[in-house]
C-alpha cells in the first residue's frame, strides 16, 4: 500500500514492521553476554519496553558506547558518546571488559558478523551475530544452533 502525500514523498511499509506484523510474534533477546560471560543489557535504554544491549564501538580515532535494540529487525540504535557514520566499520567490543567479540563468518556488505552470546557459555550453538559496519541491516539469530530468520517466527516453540 504505497502513499504519496502532499509533498512528493513517497510513504513505503516498513518491510521489517510488515514481516513480523505477518507472523504475529517478535524475538527479543532476554539475555545477551560478551565471551568472558559480562552481560550486556542495560536497562537504562528501552526498547518497546526491552532493556537494551549495550556494546563498545571502536573506529577510527574514536570510541564510545551504543545501545542496540533487542527485538530481532529492529535496526534501532543510541549513540550514548560517539558519532556514528553510516559506512564505517568498527570494532565491537564489550564495555566491561574491553575485550572485542569474536568474528565468525564475512556480511554480504563486505564487513563482519561478530558474535554475542545468549548463554553465558561461549557457545556457537546460541548466539547473535551483528554487522561491524554502521549502517548494515544484516543480523543473525541462533538458537540450539538453528538459525532463526524473521519469517520463522510463527513457528518457533521453546524446546
Amino acid at each position: 500500500m504505497d502513499q504519496t502525500d502532499n509533498k512528493g514523498i513517497n510513504i513505503l511499509p516498513n518491510p521489517v514492521k510488515e514481516e513480523r506484523k505477518a507472523s504475529g510474534k517478535v524475538l527479543v533477546v532476554a539475555d545477551c553476554f560478551c565471551p568472558n560471560a559480562h552481560s550486556l543489557m542495560f536497562p537504562r535504554a528501552k526498547f518497546s519496553g526491552h532493556p537494551g544491549i549495550l556494546v563498545k564501538v571502536k573506529g577510527e580515532n574514536k570510541e564510545g558506547l551504543v545501545v542496540l535494540s533487542p527485538i530481532y529487525g529492529d535496526k534501532a540504535r543510541i549513540s550514548l558518546d560517539v558519532d556514528l557514520t553510516d559506512g564505517e566499520i568498527m570494532k565491537l567490543c564489550c564495555p566491561h571488559c574491553d575485550d572485542e567479540f569474536p568474528v565468525f563468518a564475512a556480511c554480504r556488505c563486505g564487513g563482519q558478523l561478530t558474535a554475542i552470546f545468549t548463554t553465558p557459555i561461549t557457545d556457537d550453538e546460541n548466539r547473535i551475530g551483528i554487522c561491524n559496519r554502521v549502517g548494515c541491516i544484516h543480523a543473525e539469530v541462533k538458537r540450539g544452533g538453528d538459525m532463526i530468520l524473521l519469517t520463522m517466527l510463527e513457528d518457533l516453540t521453546d524446546p
